[in-house]
């Protein structure tokens, strides 16, 4: 707990009271997920799949494209 936190709990009780409760709140509450899965890219020179973009590791430039649906 930091010295601030303790200041606002002698000065104010009840606000820091309420402030303890929202913070469990919002740590207890599940974060959402994606509703997918991230989009495969390809590079358009070498073929290197990946989800991480748009510079290819292979070919160092700027070549992931998002992977064409079928």
């Amino acid at each position: 707990m930091g010295i601030i936190e303790s200041l606002t709990k002698l000065v104010d009780p009840v606000a820091a009271r309420a402030r303890e409760e929202e913070l469990k709140v919002t740590r207890g509450t599940p974060k959402k997920e994606n509703a997918g899965a991230p989009p495969e890219l390809i590079c358009r020179i070498c073929g290197h799949r990946s989800a991480e973009g748009p510079f290819c590791p292979v070919c160092l430039a700027e070549t992931m494209e998002r992977k064409p649906s079928r």
